[in-house]
């Protein structure tokens, strides 16, 4: 009987010491995972460092300092500065497989007024661009567009429908239908 109560005796104080260490380094580690706030300053933090990065790489193309950039020297920088400009886009999770295809499609998203062909870039509103544009799509983004092209398949049946009606009122010569349009074309 004696060695089963020393073997008792041990098994119970490794058990409850075994629990007692559970419970401190589960707690421990719940302390040691940061908040949901320290997470999203971080990732606040991570944007707006490789936001500047990637302005730092695309002021250095432009030579001049006018704030411009231009899809030759885009390109062109791609290829080379030791692949720094290839490395950030690729993070930003913006693989550029063919630069001039990519810039000429982020200059139009830019949607800047004062550029006045997508040759070229304000470089300020290509950053924020393609800041927008990093990492994959999420499913809300599909959807907006899934959106946006049902709102514009109505709107062109709208315009089919009206030009169907145009041309069977122009058709049956209908002089009150060709009078108004030829005042539209006086406009």
């Amino acid at each position: 009987y004696g060695v089963a109560f020393i073997s008792f005796i041990g098994f119970y104080q490794i058990a409850v010491i075994n629990i007692l260490t559970g419970l401190f380094v589960e707690n421990a580690m719940k302390l040691a995972v940061p908040d949901r706030d320290a997470r999203a300053l971080s990732l606040k933090k991570d944007d707006e460092e490789a936001r500047d990065e990637l302005f730092d790489l695309l002021s250095e193309i432009d030579t001049m300092k006018t704030g411009i950039i231009n899809v030759e020297d885009f390109a062109e920088n791609l290829k080379k500065k030791n692949g720094k400009l290839q490395a950030q886009m690729t993070l930003l999770g913006l693989p550029v497989d063919r630069a001039a295809d990519f810039f000429r499609v982020v200059s139009v998203l830019c949607g800047d007024e004062s550029m006045s062909n997508e040759e070229e870039a304000n470089i300020q509103a290509f950053v924020e661009c393609c800041m927008r544009l990093k990492g994959s799509a999420a499913n809300l983004h599909l959807q907006c567009v899934a959106g946006d092209l049902v709102h514009i398949n109505v709107m062109l049946q709208q315009q089919m429908d009206l030009c169907e009606m145009l041309a069977e009122k122009i058709t049956s010569g209908n002089n009150d239908t060709l009078a108004h349009l030829a005042g539209f074309r006086n406009v």
